[in-house]
């Protein structure tokens, strides 16, 4: 009887010895570390500077783009003209990587569609007192020194109230060439009206028949923790960004982008409070799906590098 107890016994540890253990999924990216990575990446592009807002206002940023407003030309929320300084805050962002440290991708509306634009710069200008935005009562010229003139270039602006920017070619969409102290540069005037987020592209364009494209990533990840974007190789300034999720992966879901292109496909999350990413080449083909599996840690000046090194 004693034997049979031991028997009883064995089997029932070597059925709690051979049952396995559920599978327990990897950490899933945090959603709001990735909004305060992106926001902190903002906070330090930003450029503040103190000027008189009776005297003629002349801004130099660090990247060479100036900004000339004239005397007087700016009044509070009731109307009143403003006297006594004033704050300036000026963002200027010209690469890949800081589009995608700061989640500014160059997606465009044209139509009912958005496509892809390239850019020869993205620029947030701002002027507030005492932590209150002010008004213009007449443009402010914006000017950019630029290597070579593109004459399909033009003016957008903004028209999200999202973190994602979403670009519209402007109403007054023509642009000044001129020279500066640098060299040529391209110049435009910022309206009563458009404090924000202003651009120089144009619409991406290629012959190619198109296609609908897909990013399927691993367990965890989505569209509200993790941000997907696509580098155009060739393109220095060309990074498409996935702005529909499916149910279970991300869609290009307009159809609009050209069969055989070379790309880099760019993928951020934050995990375990460590910046993570994926950056995989792809040539794309008709119904392309990227399966985005290989996400590791990085730090933030190695991402900057690869993203710098791409085609």
């Amino acid at each position: 009887m004693k034997n049979t107890h031991y028997l009883i016994g064995g089997l029932v540890f070597i059925s709690f010895a051979c049952k396995k253990s559920d599978p327990v999924p990897p950490p899933a990216p945090d959603a709001a570390a990735l909004i305060a990575f992106n926001s902190d990446n903002i906070e330090e592009a930003t450029q503040n500077f103190s000027v008189n807002a009776n005297s003629p206002i002349y801004i130099y940023g660090e990247k060479g783009t100036s900004l000339y407003l004239a005397a007087d030309a700016l009044v509070d929320s009731e109307g009143n003209l403003v006297t006594g300084d004033v704050q300036v805050a000026l963002i200027e962002i010209d690469k890949k990587s800081e589009m995608v440290l700061m989640n500014k991708a160059t997606m465009g509306k044209k139509g009912s569609n958005h496509t892809t634009l390239i850019s020869q710069g993205e620029f947030y200008v701002s002027i507030s007192q005492f932590g209150t935005e002010l008004t213009l009562t007449s443009p402010m010229t914006l000017s950019t020194p630029i290597d070579d003139y593109d004459p399909s270039m033009r003016k957008f602006v903004n028209i999200s109230d999202e973190e994602d920017l979403l670009w519209e070619m402007a109403a007054d969409s023509i642009l000044n060439e001129g020279e500066d102290c640098t060299g040529v540069a391209l110049s435009y005037e910022i309206l009563p009206g458009e404090w924000g987020w202003t651009n120089i592209d144009k619409f991406y364009s290629d012959p190619r028949p198109k296609t609908e494209i897909f990013a399927e990533l691993p367990e965890g990840f989505d569209d509200t923790n993790t941000e997907v974007y696509i580098s155009y190789d060739g393109e220095s300034n060309a990074l498409a960004q996935f702005d529909v999720w499916t149910g279970d992966r991300f869609s290009e879901h307009y159809g609009l982008i050209p069969i055989g292109l070379e790309v880099h496909f760019i993928a951020v999350g934050i995990v375990g409070d460590e910046l993570h990413c994926s950056i995989q080449s792809a040539t794309i083909i008709d119904n392309h799906v990227q399966n985005i599996d290989d996400f590791a840690a990085i730090t933030e000046d190695a991402l900057v590098t690869l993203i710098d090194a791409l085609p």
